[in-house]
């Protein structure tokens, strides 16, 4: 099967090109030629995506590997002019090459996890293997083969049924026509029955999306190098490759991460001031990648309204570009929403967030009696509290204070399997500690830091806390705050951390690195409760043929972990765009904004529950 792996490598290469050419050939104005390897990616699955679709609907295959050939013709034309790097360019090729070796290695890791697993916890099937690790669960792993194939297929919907009683709308589609374009260009088979399939074709679609979700680190490089300079991207793509929670959910072949990447360089060509369009284009990638990323849009359009209306941080945008982003932005998304009016989807998965129904209950169902039944399950005072509920857990990891009073109470009472457990759990449902545990108390530092500077606030309330807000208020299920729905998170936390880390000594940027590392060791190889309960290795399963893949793992961390320290030593003086302006009694203003953004908030809970009212 290794020709498998290679091959999802190729295609994430082919994908790169893709995006390359029309960088370099149509977007060059608004694109800088030293991030055009880091924006390729992005381009060419939007570009892949959209020619499958045509190729489908319109039934002319071939359009796939005509369109791949045209491309490839015009790379090599632009090869054979040779062009001599400048000094920036170089830095920023240095940036990729460490990028992408990290990038590399996580998958290395994630290859040699998967085999570990498979061989100690052996499922039925490859589906059921991988399953066994992460504890995603078939239909969320192979959501985007479902939908190459019912595009494959020339199914219309709702005439014909998508996968058993699941909902084609309850997800965008972009993730099934990337799919689509690399099985069509490399003629694997789209076949599947009761969740078996063709091995190799099952092979390379893991593959392909686990390198897809590990494309993230092309946003968060260059993004950090903006806002910090070039210490704080290695710092930044470093504590990611480490992460336990960023390693599993990346494993689970979801489009998560990758759906990320997109939205975090439109925020890149925001900062630079460019491509109000492409930035609208960027975003709507994301959005059809994963339906998730929508507040955030509507956060990052309020954050240029701000930034017209008054400059942020020294960030000046003109109104016409304001509105040339709200413009397409709201056409580009509005035609999800038509799409989906016209051809009659009831979403059923809306109806689980906002009615707490079951995943396939609004299809069979209607709305008002799955409505009466809610408002029958709640009283007025739990409804209007669950929001704000929400919130209070999003913030502070329970999970781990909870095990660390358990073991306080019972001693003898300690697991490896429930310490790893417990920081999985922290991670996926508490904001905070989004980066690690390991990282919290410089996450909470970088907090204070942040709102103590000026402009952070007004920062903050568009990109944090009115999306928050808004999913807080339609996602009225327990913790509906779980990072692997809201993966933007880590994002934002990411941005707390690295700004403590980026300016401390050596030493202590070390320390928190190996920690970051450490814990995600434990998380990966130890944890019983993941996404859904699974086992999680014990040490004396281990025999002579397990013990390879073990080590090939940690060598790989420890790859990532010390290069990361030895770049970080000899990685030239930059400064980003963070300046931390001196402000006279710092706490006071961090506190000042802090009562400020916990009154926003008592007053929309108060605004909800007075809105409650009238349904009891």
């Amino acid at each position: 099967m290794r020709e498998m792996e290679l091959l999802a490598l190729l295609a994430i290469v082919m994908m790169s090109v893709i995006g390359w050419v029309l960088a370099r050939e149509w977007l060059g104005e608004w694109i800088d030629e030293k991030d055009r390897l880091f924006f390729a990616p992005a381009l060419g699955m939007a570009a892949c995506g959209s020619i499958a679709y045509v190729a489908a609907h319109s039934r002319v295959p071939w359009l796939i590997p005509v369109f791949t050939f045209l491309v490839l013709a015009a790379l090599l034309w632009r090869l054979l002019k040779k062009q001599t790097p400048g000094r920036e360019r170089s830095l920023a090729l240095r940036l990729f090459c460490l990028t992408s070796l990290a990038l590399l290695c996580l998958y290395g890791m994630q290859l040699s996890i998967f085999q570990l697993f498979r061989t100690v916890y052996p499922g039925s099937h490859e589906v059921w293997d991988l399953y066994n690790v992460t504890g995603v669960s078939p239909p969320d792993q192979m959501f985007s083969w479902h939908q190459a194939l019912f595009a494959d297929l020339h199914r219309h919907y709702p005439k014909d049924p998508f996968y058993g009683e699941t909902d084609l709308y309850d997800r965008p589609h972009l993730g099934g026509y990337v799919t689509l374009f690399f099985f069509k260009l490399f003629q694997l088979p789209l076949t599947e029955n009761q969740y078996v399939y063709p091995a190799p074709a099952l092979r390379f679609y893991h593959c392909f999306w686990w390198l897809s979700n590990n494309l993230y680190f092309f946003a968060i490089a260059p993004l950090f190098r903006r806002l910090f300079g070039y210490r704080g991207a290695v710092l930044a793509v470093a504590a990611t490759a480490l992460s336990g929670f960023v390693f599993l959910c990346n494993l689970g072949t979801w489009t998560k991460f990758a759906a990320i990447y997109p939205f975090l360089l439109a925020i890149l060509l925001f900062l630079k001031g460019k491509g109000p369009l492409l930035q609208a284009g960027l975003c709507a990638v994301s959005f059809y990648l994963h339906g998730s990323v929508l507040p955030f849009w509507i956060g990052f359009g309020l954050f240029q309204v701000f930034c017209a209306w008054h400059p942020v941080g020294g960030i000046t945008v003109r109104f016409r570009s304001v509105l040339w982003f709200g413009v397409a932005g709201a056409l580009l998304a509005g035609a999800w929403f038509v799409t989906v009016r016209l051809v009659g989807s009831k979403q059923p998965l809306f109806y689980y967030y906002i009615y707490e129904a079951a995943l396939t209950q609004a299809q069979t169902v209607p709305v008002p009696e799955i409505a009466q039944a809610f408002y029958a399950k709640h009283s007025w005072l739990s409804l209007s509290l669950l929001p704000l509920h929400n919130l209070l857990r999003s913030v502070w990891p329970f999970q781990f204070f909870q095990f660390l009073t358990s073991l306080f109470l019972s001693p003898e009472s300690w697991k490896l399997s429930h310490f790893a457990s417990a920081i999985f759990e922290s991670q996926r449902f508490s904001v905070l500690a989004a980066a690690g545990l390991a990282g919290l108390p410089v996450t909470l530092a970088g907090l204070i830091k942040t709102l103590s500077q000026r402009y952070s606030g007004r920062s903050i309330l568009a990109l944090y806390l009115i999306p928050t807000l808004l999913m807080a208020l339609l996602y009225r299920i327990q913790w509906s705050f779980s990072l692997h729905i809201m993966c933007l998170y880590h994002a934002f936390v990411l941005f707390l951390f690295v700004s403590v880390l980026v300016r401390a000594r050596s030493i202590l940027i070390q320390v928190a690195l190996a920690g970051i590392a450490l814990e995600g060791v434990v998380c990966v190889l130890f944890a019983d409760i993941r996404f859904l309960p699974v086992s999680g290795l014990r040490l004396s399963q281990l025999t002579s043929s397990n013990w390879p893949y073990l080590a090939a793992y940690v060598i790989l961390v420890l790859f990532i972990l010390g290069g990361a320290c030895l770049e970080l030593r000899r990685s030239p003086s930059e400064s980003g765009l963070v300046v931390a302006e001196p402000v006279p009694r710092p706490w006071l203003v961090a506190s000042r904004k802090l009562l400020g953004g916990l009154a926003l908030i008592a007053l929309v809970m108060v605004s909800y529950a007075l809105y409650c009212l009238r349904f009891y």
